[in-house]
């Protein structure tokens, strides 16, 4: 069963799976690279071309750093 938290309403079990969360947001100008960089730091994949990002994409990254599990949410 998951927990409940009163501030934040029901928590699913997953999100608990880390020490710390952070959300970055990825800004800039059009045709720049924002989302080629996404994908290579998150999926460490590369293409040469992408069609232009309408609204907004994330991708979840987990790192573990002096024993500590770290997720990244990036935005952009």
């Amino acid at each position: 069963m998951a927990k409940t938290d009163q501030r934040f309403g029901q928590r699913d079990g997953s999100d608990q799976n880390f020490d710390y969360m952070f959300k970055l947001l990825i800004i800039g100008n059009s045709s720049v690279g924002k989302t080629s960089f996404l994908f290579r730091y998150a999926d460490d994949s590369f293409s040469n071309s992408f069609v232009s990002t309408v609204g907004i994409d994330f991708k979840v990254k987990t790192l573990y750093r002096n024993e500590k599990r770290i997720k990244l949410q990036i935005w952009v």
